[in-house]
């Protein structure tokens, strides 16, 4: 995760241990908590329109089921398409299901921004020195936050977006989501924890 003001040049590099994505029925949006290793939080509020964004700019990532059955039956792929497809379904749900999904989000000492960022703008970024994939966010006040994604990240995210969509009753992409049942996430390799 990085964060900028953008009249800044340099980006500061701080690892991210756990996000938690909730709505607020008061704000009508979602509060997007980004737990930072160095004890400290942002918090990121997402409209509506935000989280449509995101939800197109990952949603094709994640692989998951209903995702890839969304996009099945609105084209005739060839077979070896279909096959491929079905094999990226499968490898979605099986990392998904070895995510822990157990552990509660725990506040950081102290806010970047007490009170949060109202996020105006997402994007999807190639990562020059790794060739890893980053989205960028940059909020109403001048900051833009850069998010670095692993197919963990992007199934996790995903997964918070249609849990959190469901209980807004907010629909991604003028289609209904079918929520999965899983709200925290604890990465087993990296020891991260995104809820």
């Amino acid at each position: 995760m990085s964060t900028e003001p953008t009249e800044q040049s340099s980006i500061t590099e701080i690892a991210v241990q756990q996000l938690n994505l909730s709505y607020s029925p008061e704000q009508d949006r979602l509060l997007l908590k980004v737990g930072l290793s160095d004890e400290t939080e942002i918090l990121l509020w997402l409209t509506q329109r935000i989280a449509r964004m995101i939800w197109q700019l990952l949603s094709t990532e994640s692989h998951l089921p209903n995702v890839v059955a969304n996009q099945t039956a609105q084209s005739n792929l060839p077979p070896t398409q279909v096959v491929q497809q079905f094999e990226q379904e499968i490898q979605a749900v099986k990392t998904l299901q070895k995510l822990d999904f157990s552990t509660a989000y725990q506040p950081r000492k102290e806010a970047l921004h007490p009170g949060g960022m109202l996020i105006k703008e997402v994007h999807l970024v190639k990562v020059h020195a790794t060739g890893q994939q980053a989205m960028e966010m940059q909020s109403v006040d001048g900051f833009n936050m850069r998010l670095n994604l692993t197919q963990e990240t992007i199934l996790a995210i995903c997964n918070m977006l249609q849990l959190s969509v469901k209980e807004a009753s907010w629909q991604l992409n003028n289609v209904p989501v079918q929520a999965a049942t899983a709200s925290t996430l604890m990465l087993p390799d990296t020891k991260q924890v995104l809820h």
